[in-house]
């Protein structure tokens, strides 16, 4: 199962292909600068700071990128290069992740690739309160890529500001401002964004659709538990997937039966995360089910349907799991062995330390589209 975890600085994955340095930049004015960030009215800018706001014009674009790291490292103290680092929202040249030396895992060389404009929306959100108001303006007057680097910045910094412009947000006529407003708003925790997050279920763009089920998913609100429900059903497989995860982290019984059902699903990545969901679920309905897929001619569906069982301790489960033990995949036979031990040690039968336990291996697919490492 893929795997995919919320960086405490900023995760991000937008991919726009790569541009000339010398397209037009979108930029707001001197006026503008001085209403947009008061706090650097009459600060002057230490002479490592004017340096890096110098390389952010740089022809080079790795240049421009790592200029833009290092403010970010410089926090407020890089007040002054916010205009310039609002400019550099719009530039999509792509750069390698490690220009700012952060060693990439992607595998896949596509994925480690990301823009200055990603960068320097990172940067922004480091240096904090005072980028704010100067993201919320970018989001309403910038270009689309603009827009986008400003939503995504907005959503790392999790200010009470952006929530009201995230959420208009949802309905920009770019679908990659739509997605990752969504993003954006599922760190929010903010009330505020559930309704609109339950519209954004039905948007014409399935990945945005797959990303406001997620979103939800971190929202602790029942209202999104039938409209998730309703996008088990949606056309897209993505979509099936990432809802059928949002309604593992609801604590709501009327999300079990429609996850039993989703187990049949045609997508195999659907049916384990069906798996994983229902076993979240202290729910003894979802103990068959989860036998049945323990059948499943998918392996990755096999052995998180063993976990989910394990976790549940159900008898109806031992001989099944112990039938698992001979699986031809190996990470099955390694889950079924953990359920078996885990329910042993429950139980009181199996001491906690003995050599034959597994470490639990929780498999959580916590998706996200826009990311960095």
């Amino acid at each position: 199962m893929k795997r995919y975890s919320i960086a405490a600085a900023a995760l991000i994955l937008c991919c726009f292909g790569a541009t000339l340095y010398a397209r037009q930049l979108w930029s707001i004015s001197p006026g503008e600068a001085k209403t947009v960030a008061e706090p650097q009215e009459n600060a002057q800018p230490q002479t490592d700071v004017k340096e890096k706001i110098q390389a952010l014009s740089s022809a080079n674009a790795t240049e421009r990128a790592a200029a833009a790291c290092a403010l970010g490292e410089m926090s407020e103290r890089a007040t002054a290069a916010i205009p310039s680092l609002i400019n550099l929202l719009a530039d999509a040249a792509q750069v390698d992740q490690t220009v700012c030396d952060r060693h990439g895992s992607w595998k896949d060389k596509e994925l480690s690739k990301t823009s200055v404009g990603e960068f320097a929306a990172v940067a922004l959100s480091k240096i904090g309160k005072p980028s704010v108001e100067p993201l919320i303006h970018a989001l309403k007057n910038g270009d689309a890529t603009t827009r986008t680097n400003a939503t995504f910045a907005l959503g790392l910094l999790r200010d009470e500001r952006g929530v009201e412009p995230l959420i208009d947000a949802l309905t920009d006529t770019e679908f990659k401002v739509r997605r990752q407003a969504a993003w954006s708003l599922g760190l929010q925790k903010d009330q505020r964004a559930v309704e609109p997050l339950i519209m954004a279920l039905k948007d014409t763009e399935a990945d945005v659709r797959s990303q406001a089920a997620w979103a939800l998913g971190l929202e602790g609100d029942s209202r999104s538990v039938l409209p998730l429900v309703a996008a088990l059903k949606d056309a897209n497989e993505e979509v099936q997937s990432q809802a059928a995860w949002a309604l593992g982290l609801k604590g709501d019984e009327r999300a079990v039966e429609p996850l039993t059902i989703a187990l049949q699903a045609t997508g195999e990545h659907v049916r384990s995360q069906a798996a994983w969901a229902l076993g979240l679920k202290g729910d003894e309905r979802a103990v068959e089910p989860l036998i049945g897929a323990l059948k499943d001619a998918n392996a990755e569906v096999r052995a998180q349907a063993a976990w989910a069982l394990g976790l549940k301790g159900n008898e109806r489960a031992v001989e099944p799991l112990k039938s698992a033990l001979n699986d031809t995949d190996a990470q099955v036979r390694k889950q079924a062995a953990w359920a078996l031990n885990l329910r042993e040690l429950k139980s009181g039968r199996r001491h906690r330390g003995s050599s034959t336990d597994m470490d639990i291996n929780v498999n959580v697919n916590v998706k996200v589209n826009p990311k960095v490492n």
